[in-house]
């Protein structure tokens, strides 16, 4: 049940920081020049950052599905935005099947 709770909790913050993640990266198609550039920067520290908290999340679990994630979050084309969008996707599905995967343990225990 403990690991249920801990592969939840990480799914939950990690699927809401890569949402913000993927809204930073739209925001770049409407940039140029300079701005894009600075743009880039700032979600290429954000994903970094985002990174370090998959890499927590794996650390804690042991759940391979987040060494997964962290692959296709460190090696994402950010001047490709649609390209960037899509394979974001494919984490968000991961971490997606994690939550679910957790949260369907806790409500055979009973918790939800």
């Amino acid at each position: 049940m403990k690991d249920s709770l801990k592969l939840y909790q990480y799914s939950e913050k990690l699927k809401s920081e890569l949402i913000i993640g993927m809204k930073l990266v739209k925001s770049l198609e409407g940039l140029k020049d300079k701005e894009f550039d600075g743009g880039l920067k700032v979600i290429l520290e954000f994903f970094s950052a985002l990174s370090v908290e998959v890499g927590i999340a794996y650390n804690s679990t042991g759940d391979e599905r987040f060494r997964q994630v962290y692959d296709i979050v460190s090696n994402v084309d950010f001047v490709d935005v649609d390209s960037a969008i899509e394979t974001l996707g494919k984490a968000m599905t991961i971490i997606t099947n994690c939550a679910v995967d957790a949260y369907e343990n806790l409500q055979r225990e009973g918790i939800f």
